[in-house]
């Protein structure tokens, strides 16, 4: 028989761009009322991969404001990491509680306004850059708005070499920006979406140096998020966000090595 309740509902946040307006949806069910984020706490996280690979019994503890860094070899199980906690990839076992309370179902709950989730290759469309930013935001976002989230990704000086501005072109996949473009694009959307979690997969892996230390800079500066600071989880290798870190989780095998704090 078929499910009295459908199991998944399409999101305006998607079909505004296509259908020109945003449409009438059924009221969605989250696992809990979303309240701020004081603590994420994971206990036995474990995917494994047909074969081999995957993570294994994975536990930690994001507190409020904190920036936790998972870093590790290629390999060892930190974008599969990422990917179960969020809900892409369906987690074999373990739990995950937001401020105390169970999240049932993470690929649901964890979404902006909780959560938002940057990969190392964003996923940019055919439009303009303003349309990519603000991605079914419409006219909630105003141009103050914008502009601090641009300055905060650290992408306000190359918007200001493009003689088009916001209104200019990126082709498909956002060929016309370079890869750090991308992802400062990419950055500065999440920052729109104003998330309790940011969480970012080798955000800066395109970046110069300097461009690096500038991002984690304006990302952490408090007027970027009135009035809560950021709570981070990452993935990199680079130094400067490891000497940035409150915690260092360090992966081998899709295993927790250790943690340092």
């Amino acid at each position: 028989h078929p499910p009295t309740h459908p199991l998944t509902h399409p999101h305006p946040l998607y079909l505004k761009p296509i259908f020109g307006k945003a449409l009438t949806l059924p009221p969605s069910s989250p696992a809990i009322a979303p309240d701020p984020l004081h603590e994420l706490r994971v206990e036995g996280l474990t995917y494994r991969y047909p074969g081999s690979g995957g993570i294994s019994d994975i536990s930690f503890t994001l507190k409020a404001g904190s920036l936790t860094v998972i870093t590790g070899r290629v390999g060892a199980g930190k974008t599969t990491l990422l990917r179960v906690l969020l809900g892409l990839l369906p987690r074999q076992s373990g739990f995950l509680y937001w401020n105390g309370q169970p999240i049932l179902d993470p690929a649901n709950f964890l979404v902006p306004p909780r959560a938002a989730y940057t990969p190392q290759i964003p996923q940019l469309f055919s439009a303009s850059l303003r349309e990519n930013l603000l991605l079914g935001l419409g006219d909630t976002v105003g141009q103050e708005q914008l502009d601090r989230a641009i300055a905060a990704a650290v992408f306000d000086r190359d918007l200001a070499t493009m003689p088009e501005g916001l209104e200019t072109l990126i082709g498909t996949r956002g060929f016309r920006l370079s890869g750090g473009q991308k992802q400062r694009a990419a950055a500065a959307r999440m920052l729109l979406r104003q998330p309790a979690l940011m969480v970012f997969d080798d955000l800066s892996s395109a970046l110069d140096v300097e461009t690096e230390q500038r991002l984690w800079q304006q990302l952490f500066n408090p007027s970027t998020h009135p009035p809560l600071p950021p709570t981070c989880l990452v993935v990199s290798h680079r130094p400067a966000v490891l000497h940035r870190a409150d915690q260092i989780l360090l992966l081998e095998a899709g295993r927790m090595k250790s943690v340092a704090s």
